[in-house]
């Protein structure tokens, strides 16, 4: 599998794969159109125009599949034979497996790896609340071993294929840390199983994502001069969308007196393009 960031317009190959493998078009990605639903945290920003590439009939639903779900698609180009040897043609046909990488990870995720990783020599990751697993990936690439950590089998199951198809290894650990909520000694002592994984962590990363119980107890699981790399909602959101219960929404300034004992490096509000302010906030453990 060759697994290249190459920044070509978006071209979805909706064929079976062994169509796909036996020849597709340079740079093109192959999304089976009935594994769609399950693989649009692979898709790029809906504000991206898409390109599809497939059967007749392939094209129809996976064209209405993918507008009802804010895509707009500006070409749907049927899979003829006569077409493919045209490609073959113009050395524009590529052969067996290829991924090209159309998403990309939570920005303060990315400004991490560009800003602040290669101050940390403990290159071991939490990432808690993981989800479809895109920010584990993406960590792995650059060189990290990385714990995605989810209470929802399905989430861990997305992320583990998405390792597969990167050609990455991240361990999942299925965990619901909220079940403990009143019981803070039971809480500390899930927790620390993750030490068993890795004994501290260089960084961990939590993203849309909100348990108050566990902030404080995650500082234990940071190694000196390791980091917290941390963007969710906050409190106002309730004004546009979800979420819209308090318990799930930080008040402002709440990140930096929770780590204020770290050296704080980002501490931004980022509205959303729905308006939803979140804070993106960076934190270095110094002792």
């Amino acid at each position: 599998m060759n697994n290249q960031e190459i920044a070509h317009p978006p071209i979805l190959d909706i064929r079976p794969v062994a169509l796909f493998q036996k020849a597709h078009i340079l740079y093109s990605s192959n999304f089976p159109v009935a594994e769609l639903p399950e693989r649009l945290h692979e898709l790029p920003v809906r504000t991206q125009p898409i390109s599809l590439f497939g059967l007749p009939s392939e094209l129809q639903t996976a064209t209405e599949f993918l507008t009802s779900k804010g895509y707009s698609i500006t070409n749907a180009q049927i899979a003829s034979d006569e077409e493919l040897q045209m490609l073959g043609r113009h050395n524009a046909l590529g052969t067996g497996d290829s991924y090209q990488r159309l998403w990309e990870p939570a920005k303060i995720v990315s400004q991490f790896i560009n800003e602040y990783a290669d101050k940390c020599s403990n290159k071991n990751a939490l990432d808690l609340a993981c989800g479809a697993g895109r920010d584990s990936v993406y960590m792995a690439m650059k060189g990290w071993e990385v714990a995605s950590v989810d209470y929802l089998p399905s989430a861990l199951q997305k992320a583990s294929d998405l390792a597969m198809r990167c050609k990455q290894s991240i361990n999942t650990i299925l965990m619901d840390l909220e079940k403990f909520d009143l019981q803070k000694t039971s809480l500390e002592n899930e927790l620390n199983k993750l030490r068993h994984v890795n004994e501290l962590f260089g960084c961990v990363i939590v993203i849309r994502y909100l348990h108050r119980p566990n902030l404080e107890l995650l500082k234990n699981l940071i190694d000196i001069g390791g980091f917290i790399v941390y963007q969710t909602f906050m409190q106002g959101c309730e004004k546009f969308g979800r979420p819209k219960n308090p318990k799930f929404l930080l008040q402002q300034g709440e990140l930096a007196e929770i780590f204020s004992d770290f050296n704080i490096l980002v501490d931004e509000i980022e509205y959303l393009n729905d308006g939803r302010p979140t804070n993106r906030f960076i934190a270095r453990k110094i002792e």
